[in-house]
């Protein structure tokens, strides 16, 4: 019986975790469709937000000590 239990968690936790990706994928499946035009412009302007903060962070937290 205990395995029989065990089984059936182990699915439903199996199941639950292929309705995610679905979902997650329907998601971002929507947003690139959604936002194609402006791909270019979202990339760069990421780039430049990490060339800007996230890159002198780490230069400084290595070239520091």
């Amino acid at each position: 019986m205990t395995v029989f239990l065990m089984a059936v968690a182990y699915g439903i936790f199996k199941t639950g975790g292929f309705i995610l990706l679905v979902v997650k994928g329907y998601q971002g499946w929507t947003w690139f469709f959604k936002n194609y035009d402006d791909l270019p412009h979202i990339y760069r302007s990421r780039w430049r937000y990490q060339r800007r903060f996230i890159f002198r962070r780490i230069w400084k937290r290595i070239f520091n000590h």
